[in-house]
């Protein structure tokens, strides 16, 4: 369970850290397969900050792109700490929430069902450390 854990938080984070690096394009984004014409932007373009004029502002898209990275490296360093490797054990859950709650923050502001499992993903973490409070003990033995 360690181990399966540790790992899934590591692909979570290193995904999570792969779209800061550049996946937000607000001139046309990755156009939309014909199955998914009925979404409103193309994959890489944000419905709030197109509908708020912010989306041509460069400082912004740099500091979104910022903030994603930030929440991919504490998901690796969760699963890092999982695994007992670099970073204490006893960091984990809350690296684990911050960089699930900050992914999560990304995938709203770049609302697209194709990052359904990866907002899935990200509120199964935050429903299972903060409100259900999962003992990080399960996974420490």
């Amino acid at each position: 369970m360690k181990l399966l854990i540790g790992v899934l938080l590591i692909i979570h984070g290193l995904i999570v850290a792969a779209i800061s690096a550049g996946s937000m394009n607000p001139s046309s984004g990755l156009q939309n397969p014909s199955w998914l014409g009925w979404w409103p932007t193309n994959l890489g373009q944000s419905w709030l900050l197109s509908s708020t004029g912010l989306e041509s502002s460069h400082i912004v898209i740099r500091f979104l792109n910022l903030f994603t990275l930030a929440g991919g490296i504490a998901l690796v360093a969760a699963g890092l700490g999982v695994l007992g490797f670099l970073i204490p054990a006893g960091w984990w859950p809350a690296l684990a929430v911050a960089g699930a709650a900050i992914s999560l923050c990304f995938l709203v502001i770049y609302l697209h069902p194709l990052y359904a499992i990866g907002i899935s993903l990200n509120v199964a973490i935050l429903v299972a450390l903060v409100w259900a409070h999962w003992p990080p003990e399960l996974i420490s033995s």
